[in-house]
């Protein structure tokens, strides 16, 4: 039988600190963090102890921030692969700057790398280049 627990810290003020979910003690289901404000501050899936994209993370104020793949240019034939397989139409191929850019409707989905034929999209830690553009 598998055993499952949900481990939270909470500040001095009463507020969340840090919540996260095992299974077998072993990392499985969300972590949250916390501002001490009470605002959220990072969101997280795990799968058996292996963490999946860095997810959604926020500032302090409330605004979300985005981290998102990286595009190596080198590599990257503008072939518009993963624009066409993005779900939510987050992302905008650049030819003239060969760039991709992302915006924050992105949802962390990996549909973009999988799909990419050479892969030249990556999802670092956090991201070596900004990768968001303004809605028009």
């Amino acid at each position: 039988m598998n055993k499952s627990e949900t481990v939270v810290h909470f500040y001095e003020n009463g507020h969340h600190k840090y919540e996260v979910s095992y299974e077998n003690k072993i990392k499985h289901g969300w972590e949250k963090k916390w501002y001490e404000n009470g605002q959220l501050s990072l969101k997280r899936k795990w799968i058996n102890g292996n963490p999946k994209p860095p997810g959604m993370k926020w500032d302090e104020d409330g605004s979300r921030r985005i981290i998102k793949p990286d595009l190596d240019k080198e590599s990257c034939l503008f072939c518009g692969a993963c624009i066409g397989v993005c779900p939510t139409n987050a992302m905008l191929l650049e030819y003239n700057e060969r760039n991709i850019w992302i915006n924050e409707d992105c949802t962390d989905c990996l549909f973009c790398i999988r799909v990419c034929p050479v892969g030249a999209l990556s999802y670092p830690e956090e991201p070596s280049r900004n990768t968001t553009f303004e809605a028009l």
